[in-house]
């Protein structure tokens, strides 16, 4: 499904570009500028409670030297940090990157506008209520670590926030109806693997800009609201490997743009929504591994002439494969195992003839 490490990587790859020209603007005349002394005490704390630092990403951070002009740090001309940002990270083969407490000295940031700790492996703790003060804040990063605890209702304060990345993590409870309360702003989200629970809040289905959703492998459950049509912006749909249950929704048709859907790995039942094939721009379509009824709308295969890879298998469909178009080039794993009813190729041929 295009996802890297439980991260979508092409969304990653383009974030960074436009991140890295973001910083250079914003940082531009901030050559000349010294650190303000208690921003560079906020950063000189964090690296005190680094245990281990193989790569060296620290090695600059040094007392009485100028916190604008360390390694990851970026200010602005009035000398305020506005970035700590570890991405693109030292390659892999450095092994952990930061071990140690998260912290909360970045909330004596007061105009931060992005913070990037993803991908550093060991930091632990929790994401401190206090972070919802940094109302400048753009780019949150913080997954593929190990932290706890809740997602803080107080992110919903974070009212410029665009992108918010949380996945791979041990982070649990529900997502706060708060977030759906950001705004506008907010076009990414991704708390694949972090061990969530509870319901999507209907307050996330006013996000109108979100262009991604990843909620994959989580232990998520509820229905997926008839209000998922709202988020007409959608670009990419992951929510599979949770415990989603309950019909899948017609609205579902209304994301024009949506290039990838996945919803496999769940409890959805009932029939596939004919509607599905008015995502023209639809690509990838996995609905594997659910409770499916029905038969395939006769229409997709026409409708769908962009769907690279479908994934129907461990269903109860039943009814004749339609020909053609996408269906045409697609192997018997696509269908088996399960939907002992579903017939014509690549499977055997039907013993009655159909009304579709």
């Amino acid at each position: 499904m295009g996802k890297l490490s439980g991260i979508n990587f092409g969304f990653l790859v383009v974030l960074g570009f436009i991140l890295a020209s973001y910083l250079q603007i914003q940082a531009a005349d901030a050559s000349t500028v010294q650190c303000l002394p208690a921003e560079s005490a906020a950063l000189l704390s964090f690296k005190a409670g680094i245990k281990e630092d193989p790569a060296g990403l620290l090695a600059n951070w040094l007392p009485h030297t100028d916190c604008c002009n360390w390694d990851y740090v970026g200010c602005n001309s009035n000398g305020h940090v506005i970035s700590v940002n570890f991405n693109p990270n030292p390659p892999a083969s450095t092994g952990v990157f930061l071990t140690g407490p998260l912290g909360s000295w970045f909330c004596d940031l007061p105009q931060l506008q992005v913070l990037d700790l993803s991908q550093m492996q060991n930091l632990t703790g929790t994401i401190p209520s206090a972070i919802g003060n940094l109302i400048d804040l753009v780019h949150l990063f913080l997954s593929t670590n190990k932290l706890t605890g809740t997602i803080p209702s107080t992110i919903g304060n974070l009212k410029k926030l665009q992108t918010l990345s949380l996945g791979e993590n041990r982070i649990t409870g529900s997502i706060p109806s708060s977030l759906g309360y950001i705004g506008p702003s907010l076009t990414y989200i991704d708390f694949g693997s972090a061990s969530l629970s509870g319901s999507i809040p209907d307050s996330l289905y006013q996000l109108t800009n979100l262009n991604a959703l990843f909620l994959i492998h989580n232990h998520m459950s509820g229905p997926l609201s008839p209000l998922i049509g709202n988020l007409a912006q959608l670009e990419d749909l992951e929510i599979s490997t949770n415990e989603f249950s309950g019909p899948l929704p017609s609205t579902l048709g209304k994301l024009s743009k949506l290039s990838v859907l996945d919803l496999s790995n769940n409890k959805f039942s009932g029939s596939m929504p004919a509607s599905i094939g008015d995502i023209v721009n639809l690509g990838d379509l996995n609905l594997a591994n659910n409770r499916l009824t029905g038969i395939i709308p006769p229409m997709w295969n026409t409708q769908l002439a962009n769907l690279d890879g479908i994934s129907l298998n461990r269903n109860f469909l039943s009814g004749p494969i339609p020909y053609g178009g996408p269906f045409l080039y697609n192997g018997v794993d696509t269908f088996r195992p399960g939907n002992p009813g579903l017939c014509d190729d690549p499977l055997p041929p039907c013993k009655t003839k159909h009304k579709l």
